[in-house]
């Protein structure tokens, strides 16, 4: 089993979480550190959706203005990393280190709040019709109902859930760090099918024409019949992929921890190309009109043609870059830890600076 880099800041982080929920136990070095959030991020077209450190911020996103906080008075008890998820209507669906779901309307008002989390919301929740499903650091997905918050059912997995639920028609696909896939029946949370992959997976599994596209610490990219949860195929990795994939017309692209970006054809498994950026790549590319865009540890945002591999344009940034870059029409959102900035749009076609946000002190 690969070890943990102790260069990298986000891995250790991670490891010791992994370490508290026991499921990665001996694989992570002594250094590890207490857990602190980075950005989590969300958008619409007109506003970007901020979750870091002790609020949550909704952006105007033409010109990163702050409209609103939540809460609206600082308390440095509660840290929020989960991505929030916006509903139809234009709420959000937000958790938090201190074990509780919110509901916030568009004004940043609280609507409701769910407490029955014994520990860390670190996934971003999903919604199902009128269902959210919450992953909890408690091995609980929770089912709330909507409109009021209420407990509609719970599935108990044998460890930390980290990953964000994937929702298809009545069924939900969960990925854990106990190295089990599960599917369920998005009504009452009953089991249909469990999967052991032999490794364990922090992000949400790809749905793609049947076969689910599962990323592991250590196993590569492994692929499941979606009706079944048999293995189909695996693709090896240098390292672990913390990321889930990004697939478009049968190709998938995925980075790993050992700094490389990958892109495999589906329908043979056969790497494409890869190319080494200058650092680790933790989270999920975002893809669109042929480009592919992902950030590093080291800081810098690639712009790339989803093709062949190719320089598209590169743009050097200040901090850790471990949240998924999230496109908005031509705006390219790019969440940074521990840099000047916590949110920075970029022109998607060129990759020069729009605006940078930083929370008031």
């Amino acid at each position: 089993m690969q070890t943990v880099s102790t260069r990298t800041a986000r891995l250790a982080l991670l490891a010791a979480l992994i370490l508290a929920t026991g499921a990665l136990a001996g694989c992570a070095p002594a250094s590890a550190t207490a857990a602190s959030s980075w950005p989590g991020v969300a958008a619409n077209d007109t506003t970007a959706y901020v979750a870091y450190g002790p609020a949550v911020y909704a952006l105007n996103l033409e010109n990163g203005q702050e409209v609103w906080h939540y809460p609206r008075d600082a308390n440095r008890s509660i840290s929020y990393y989960a991505p929030p998820v916006l509903t139809a209507e234009g709420d959000l669906i937000v958790g938090g280190y201190d074990k509780v779901v919110y509901r916030l309307n568009a004004n940043g008002s609280e609507v409701w709040r769910f407490e029955g989390s014994g520990d860390r919301i670190i996934g971003s929740a999903a919604l199902a019709d009128t269902l959210v499903l919450v992953p909890s650091a408690d091995y609980f997905l929770y089912a709330l109902d909507l409109e009021t918050g209420r407990l509609a059912w719970s599935f108990e997995a044998k460890s930390s859930l980290w990953a964000a639920p994937l929702v298809d028609g009545d069924r939900v696909y969960l990925a854990s760090l106990d190295h089990l896939v599960y599917a369920l029946q998005v009504s009452d949370g009953s089991l249909l099918w469990s999967q052991d992959l032999g490794a364990a997976m922090a992000d949400t599994p790809v749905l793609v024409d049947g076969v689910l596209l599962v990323a592991t610490f250590g196993a590569g990219l492994q692929a499941l019949d979606a009706e079944t949860g048999r293995i189909l195929w695996s693709v090896p990795t240098e390292g672990w992929v913390w990321g889930s994939p990004n697939a478009a017309d049968g190709i998938a692209y995925f980075g790993d921890v050992a700094g490389y970006v990958y892109a495999v054809d589906l329908a043979s498994q056969r790497e494409l190309w890869r190319i080494q950026p200058d650092g680790p790549v933790a989270e999920t590319p975002a893809l669109a009109d042929g480009t592919l865009y992902f950030g590093t540890e080291a800081g810098s945002v690639y712009a790339r043609q989803a093709a062949s591999g190719t320089s598209v344009w590169e743009q050097p940034l200040t901090g850790k870059l471990y949240s998924d870059l999230l496109l908005r029409g031509d705006t390219l959102l790019v969440a940074s830890l521990q840099g000047d900035a916590v949110l920075t749009a970029l022109d998607a076609a060129s990759g020069v600076i729009r605006w940078s946000f930083t929370p008031a002190e």
